[in-house]
């Protein structure tokens, strides 16, 4: 309607009503028609049949709608094309307003790579010729790409002189420092193959860990199986050279007292390993013969009964395995004597584990004292107290059995001569 005129006919002022007599529309109608039949009145059969109208009903007041003539106007509206306005964007407003100085930083000229340097840590037994030849080469890198030395972070006891000497110290170093030749490059290969630069530190505190475990020993199977990295011929290596060298660590006297303390603790676990199998030994039904001599009842919360199969199992598994304890809680669970024992059967591993300790403290300290009447002399004067490994050597478990029982001396006989 826009495009056709209708807002011209809208606004037009000419009134839209027809004046005409109804008459004078029909003469002309009639007229219109009588023009049309008086021109097609003397067409033949031919004629017709080429028919060929100069009107069509492709042609509407004046206007050819024919294909080529006119094209059609299918935007109805012919509105214009919208204007699209950029979101706003904080960040690029920002940048365009804060903008300083020149739109791109000028980068410094990156320096050549500095030569290959190995982490030398002191367990990886390096010759101390091959940090010193990686200093000077360092230094000749520096004073080539114009590096200067640095004053290191001040300590509590540094001065300001102090730093200021160091650093001159080492400037002088890069100062005068020479490239190194054919042959200390080669000599650095060497020593660099010769330490054991695959060894990490995790590496060196799992083997410290396997000697504090095992002691110093030949079953580098059993040393390996503590480190993960490594296998037996590593090891083997890495030992032979560490059992000569391990005192110019400077962290020795540490690594010395963890060794002696998994030795002290393998020597008391042996101890009480010995002792609980020699009270096992002695009886021939343990868990029905067993004696456990309670420093007190107080506090009692486990069954005699209980006390006996801890001991028991303990003794069965032995106490170097790993999972004993995960092992005893799954035998209380399908033993039947504690079917119905809810506390017993209740425990944690680790609620077992320090009740095992705590029974083998109690035999120890019955062993003690049981050596301490032994070594006391007939006259009752003080002797010297052994210690266990003295009475390990000269006893030796006895076979589980009950023990046999001593014989009644015989009476003897009466040489008196009875009065009549």
């Amino acid at each position: 309607m826009i495009t056709q005129g209708a807002e011209k006919l809208i606004n037009s002022a000419d009134a839209f009503s027809i004046n005409d007599d109804i008459e004078a529309i029909v003469q002309r109608g009639e007229e219109r028609t009588a023009e049309l039949n008086s021109k097609y009145e003397g067409l033949n059969l031919e004629d017709l049949n080429h028919f060929k109208s100069d009107a069509t009903v492709q042609q509407w007041e004046g206007e050819d709608f024919r294909p080529g003539r006119k094209g059609l106007n299918f935007n109805m509206l012919s509105l214009s094309k919208r204007e699209r306005k950029a979101n706003y964007s904080v960040d690029n407003y920002y940048k365009e307003t804060l903008r300083v100085g020149p739109s791109k930083t000028e980068k410094a000229p990156k320096l050549p790579r500095a030569p290959k340097q190995i982490p030398i840590q002191d367990f990886q037994f390096f010759d101390p010729a091959l940090a010193q030849l990686q200093e000077r080469e360092l230094a000749v890198h520096k004073r080539q790409n114009g590096i200067t030395a640095t004053l290191r972070e001040s300590g509590p006891d540094d001065t300001p002189e102090k730093l200021e000497a160091e650093r001159a110290a080492a400037q002088e170093f890069i100062d005068t420092a020479e490239p190194l030749t054919e042959e200390e490059q080669a000599l650095k290969e060497k020593y660099t193959e010769a330490g054991f630069h695959d060894w990490s530190r995790r590496d060196f505190q799992q083997f410290v860990r396997a000697l504090e475990n095992f002691g110093w020993t030949d079953d580098y199977d059993l040393l390996a199986s503590e480190i993960q990295d490594k296998d037996w011929r590593q090891v083997k290596r890495y030992y032979l050279y560490f059992k000569k060298h391990w005192k110019e660590l400077s962290e020795h006297p540490r690594i010395a007292v963890r060794i002696a303390e998994g030795e002290a603790k393998r020597n008391k676990r042996s101890n009480l390993e010995f002792l609980l199998a020699k009270k096992i030994a002695s009886v021939r039904y343990p868990m029905q013969e067993l004696e456990l001599n309670y420093p007190t009842t107080k506090g009692k919360v486990y069954s005699e009964e209980a006390d006996r199969y801890l001991l028991c199992r303990l003794n069965h598994y032995g106490m170097g395995a790993d999972d004993i304890y995960e092992r005893i809680k799954k035998d209380i669970m399908e033993f039947p004597v504690f079917r119905f024992d809810w506390f017993f059967k209740s425990r944690t591993p680790q609620e077992l584990q320090r009740r095992c300790n705590t029974l083998l403290g109690m035999i120890e300290k019955e062993a003690e004292a049981r050596q301490a009447e032994e070594v006391k002399p007939k006259g009752g004067s003080r002797g010297k107290k052994r210690g266990i490994d003295d009475v390990q050597k000269d006893e030796t478990p006895q076979e589980s059995g009950s023990p046999s029982p001593v014989p009644a001396p015989a009476p003897k006989k009466s040489h008196k001569k009875k009065r009549v």
